[in-house]
């Protein structure tokens, strides 16, 4: 079995965990309430618990594809994790857009959001849900918890592992939020439940995030090639690249050097094959066999992933959205081995123009009209077909392969993305250029592009780059931010501002806004600047 089999666990909703928000609430898998202590008795408990830390970021409730949802929600699939991030990275930008008009989406297409947008609220709540989950994991498996249980042998001696892999797992979510809302609620596993979060300046977060994230990695707490899907040292090593590539807008202080630094620890382990470590097929990281990519060996290239399996973890979000979600007009969804087509998301034009003739990385359907004229009209827009549902055994999918859900892993780190990191901060620090071409000349090559000369080498160009290989894969907002062409004038694009030609913008939607809900809920908590 390729995959993690995701188990739910079930506990009195009232024991396990709190929200920031009154009405996010858990809902027990069947009839039958434990409490924690009950729940906590036997060794698969243990495994039960982190295996749903994990199904956190790609599952909804407690049955699939929807129906018992964790938290309340008026669309279950809007408010899984991956779709819910991928909307607010992706539709605010240059690389996507959505024709459905459900309150909200809109104005998260044409960056105009308020505070009491339901878009923001989905991924606001699904981040502390699943930050509340991995608390909750912390708590019930200290050295204390685990003697006053008596629970000794395997579970014991592997727990220094789980716990490190719930601590990545919540310090991912936790620079998701700092990401999108800046300062933001916070709390840990040493806050007893029911505690009213008090909010943490972003700069004090990220301090924190690096700390813990360098302890996993000091104390060898996690290994490199971890089992597939779990977390491994590479993916620690990653998140803190990518903090530190952010750090000059997360605290005002650049640490260019600190991101070089830990690109190279991730370079040294996975990048030591002729390829550089790559996929020899860009295709091939977002199909439905893309696991094959994901282990060691020379193409071991996606570093951490979040697993979806036809028979184990059926839904509406994560790579069913980009799948069935981006295909409609004249697609043919079995021609990429899906049964379903929403006629839903689509490119805007700018993301077309940013390639150049024989790229392999162009993975478009061809509608008749790459301009976004109809905000509505799917047919307005090519068409995306990087996600699809094909095996890289066979592209050309003569055996007929078509599933009502993907098997395709949702790639979050990649090693080309490591590359690139490391080529930005070279040339911003103006150091290790000489590494930095060769790093990105490597996924050129892969691409079927000629190499940059280093008179290539500028921050325009990366950032360009950085589009062909990452669009659509939840990273263009933050991008855009740190490159300085998310707000102001000096980078338009369709629809930006809700002009289709496109206009200036308020720098306040660089973060997203405390949802509403949760300022009424909580006295602690003060909101972005220019929001109500």
């Amino acid at each position: 079995m390729k995959k993690i089999i995701y188990i739910a666990w079930v506990f009195a909703s009232g024991l396990i965990m709190t929200s920031c928000v009154n009405d996010l609430n858990t809902t027990p898998l069947d009839e039958k309430v434990l409490t924690v202590d009950q729940f906590y008795k036997t060794d698969s408990s243990y495994m039960q618990a982190l295996a749903k830390c994990y199904a956190g970021l790609s599952l909804t409730g407690q049955q699939g594809p929807s129906g018992n949802s964790d938290i309340t929600a008026p669309d279950e699939g809007q408010y899984q994790y991956i779709r819910a991030y991928w909307n607010l990275q992706e539709l605010p930008t240059d690389e996507a857009i959505v024709g459905w008009n459900d309150p909200g989406l809109p104005d998260i297409n044409t960056l105009n959001w308020a505070s009491d947008n339901g878009f923001v609220y989905a991924l606001y709540s699904r981040i502390y849900f699943q930050i509340a989950q991995c608390n909750e994991f912390l708590r019930q498996t200290t050295d204390a918890k685990l003697t006053e249980r008596g629970i000794t042998g395997t579970v014991r001696t592997k727990m220094p592992q789980y716990r490190a892999e719930v601590r990545f797992l919540r310090d991912l979510s936790y620079w998701h939020a700092i990401d999108l809302f800046g300062d933001i609620p916070f709390v840990t596993e040493d806050d007893a439940i029911g505690t009213v979060p008090t909010q943490k300046a972003r700069k004090d977060v990220f301090d924190y995030l690096v700390k813990d994230l360098k302890d996993i990695e000091t104390n060898n707490l996690l290994t490199n090639n971890a089992e597939y899907p779990r977390v491994g040292l590479e993916a620690v090593q990653t998140l803190i690249a990518r903090l530190y590539l952010n750090a000059e807008v997360y605290t005002g202080t650049a640490h260019w050097e600190d991101c070089k630094t830990y690109c190279a620890k991730v370079i040294a382990t996975k990048g030591g094959s002729p390829s550089g470590g790559l996929a020899i097929e860009y295709k091939y990281l977002f199909g439905g066999d893309n696991d094959k990519y994901a282990r060691g060996g020379s193409e071991g290239e996606i570093i951490f992933t979040i697993a979806y399996d036809y028979d184990h973890t059926q839904g509406y979000g994560g790579t069913m959205y980009l799948t069935a979600g981006a295909y409609g007009g004249k697609m043919q969804q079995a021609n990429y081995g899906a049964t379903s087509s929403w006629g839903g998301i689509r490119t805007k034009p700018q993301l077309i123009d940013n390639f150049n003739a024989g790229d392999s990385r162009y993975l478009f359907y061809d509608s008749g009209n790459k301009e976004n004229t109809n905000m509505s009209l799917f047919t307005d827009g090519f068409g995306c077909i990087k996600y699809t549902n094909l095996l890289s055994t066979d592209w050309a999918n003569t055996a007929k392969r078509a599933k009502a859900f993907p098997d395709t892993d949702f790639p979050v780190f990649r090693l080309a993305d490591v590359y690139l990191m490391y080529a930005e901060a070279a040339v911003r620090s103006n150091a290790n250029k000489d590494i930095a071409l060769q790093y990105i000349n490597l996924i050129r090559e892969r691409a079927n592009l000629s190499d940059f000369s280093s008179s290539d080498l500028t921050l325009d160009n990366i950032l360009k780059e950085r589009g062909r290989e990452f669009y659509w894969e939840g990273q263009r907002r933050t991008d855009l931010i740190r490159f300085g062409k998310f707000t102001g004038d000096s980078y338009l694009w369709s629809w930006k501002g809700g002009v289709i030609v496109g206009k200036a913008i308020d720098s306040k939607y660089r973060l997203y806004p405390i949802p509403a809900k949760d300022i009424a809920a909580n006295p602690n908590l003060k909101q972005n600047p220019g929001y109500n």
